[in-house]
């Protein structure tokens, strides 16, 4: 993605769809009559016990996935320091470059970790992820609204310690200064100029030495992951406890203590996280940088549209949301024996066919993705097709969602999802 100053409308849109994905008001009356009826399509009453459904996807895919992601951030939080203190003792002589290498390639494992399990979690933004306007995800990682001018500011002002006399607060300050996506800036990006427009630069910059530098975008990488570790434990706080956020989901086949009317609304809150496959994984990180859309290349093939611009992590990020979505999809965990999931909904509702097709292409897009021997911004400039065969493998998986998966189990579909006919 080409990164500016100002927002494109294309990240715009992006942002507000992603805020919808998961919203119980932000739905479509795309739907079976026997929504929230809990019977099946032929208006027969239904068997299937949702209330296992949702314990089980709850207790043993939800909120692994998220205490995953919180030992991920602070296995990141702690290397980023350590990096950072090898390139103060670098300057001073008291480390060497091997170490000072070593350390640095060990903080940007252990982002593109923390990046992979988060990646998981997009696949499950519900509850505290997509409340006020999704504010609460966007601090921990924004994309696709992102600005390395902005984080490029943020480096002096942190070293400065105000802003115009204002003492600097990472959390006051607006989500393209912060989170996983610019820690991937700080980490991964070896070019030491700064990426803002003369008027836009950061003051001083230009007058720092390469060192000098180099130790004031650690020593806010150190700031940033601080940040991320906050973001995080306030997620888990409104997630966790005996009011958070997964006990209402547990809560809900009997009220009260619950926010929602009935059991079939919370399996249709989890059936809408899990449309990001279709709005943000299918469209913007695969069919915006092929053209299919308005792109920043003329509807050309556009590597500047990618996710991953400096850690070249984009097809990793893709099998993370693919992994996430045949977990919820089938159930299935390391921890539990109850592996009931939506596959089994399917079945028990008389749409095997459609539970093993959608089970099969994600698995098919699973390993289109194993196949790739290159990054996928090497594929977007050298083999165009092999990246559209990515995008199809995907849409079979969504096509399926939009349709047979909604219809068959009475749901509702997202918003976001209603008015794509690709």
């Amino acid at each position: 993605m080409n990164y500016r100053a100002s927002i494109s409308s294309l990240a715009a849109a992006m942002t507000i769809a992603l805020s919808t994905i998961g919203c119980s008001d932000s739905t479509s009356s795309t739907a079976g009559s026997q929504f929230n009826d809990n019977a099946n399509n032929n208006g027969t009453p239904s068997q299937f016990d949702e209330g296992k459904l949702v314990t089980n996807l709850t207790n043993n895919i939800l909120t692994p996935a998220f205490e995953e992601f919180d030992q991920l951030a602070s296995q990141l939080n702690q290397s980023v320091i350590t990096y950072c203190q090898s390139e103060i003792g670098f300057t001073t002589g008291s480390i060497d470059a091997n170490q000072r290498d070593s350390d640095r390639t060990q903080a940007r494992d252990d982002w593109k970790a923390a990046m992979s399990s988060w990646q998981k979690v997009e696949m499950m933004q519900i509850g505290p992820l997509i409340e006020n306007q999704s504010s609460l995800r966007n601090k921990i990682y924004s994309w696709p609204v992102a600005n390395t001018c902005a984080v490029d500011q943020d480096v002096t002002f942190f070293n400065a310690g105000n802003i115009n006399g204002t003492p600097y607060n990472v959390a006051n300050r607006v989500v393209t200064r912060r989170g996983l996506d610019a820690l991937e800036y700080l980490l991964f990006n070896d070019n030491l100029e700064h990426s803002c427009t003369a008027t836009t630069a950061p003051a001083g910059w230009d007058n720092l030495s390469e060192r000098q530098r180099v130790e004031q975008r650690c020593q806010f990488a150190v700031e940033l992951t601080d940040d991320l570790r906050n973001n995080v434990d306030d997620f888990l706080a409104a997630w966790s406890g005996d009011s958070g956020y997964a006990q209402s989901l547990l809560n809900a086949s009997a009220q009260p203590g619950s926010d929602f009317e009935n059991i079939h609304e919370a399996v249709n809150r989890i059936s809408d996280a899990i449309f990001y496959l279709d709005t943000v994984t299918k469209d913007s990180k695969l069919a915006i940088p092929l053209g299919l859309f308005e792109n920043d290349c003329q509807q050309n093939a556009c590597p500047e549209n990618l996710e991953s611009q400096f850690a070249n992590h984009s097809l990793e990020n893709i099998r993370s949301n693919l992994i996430a979505i045949r977990a919820v999809f089938t159930g299935n965990s390391d921890q539990s024996n109850d592996n009931t999931g939506f596959d089994d909904y399917l079945i028990e509702e008389g749409a095997e066919a459609t539970a093993t097709n959608i089970s099969n292409a994600i698995d098919n897009a699973i390993n289109n993705i194993d196949a790739y021997q290159v990054t996928l911004n090497d594929a977007l400039v050298n083999s165009t097709n092999n990246v559209q065969a990515t995008h199809d493998q995907i849409k079979a998986i969504t096509d399926q969602m939009k349709t047979d998966f909604i219809t068959q189990l009475a749901l509702q579909l997202p918003a976001s999802s209603a008015g794509d006919n690709d």
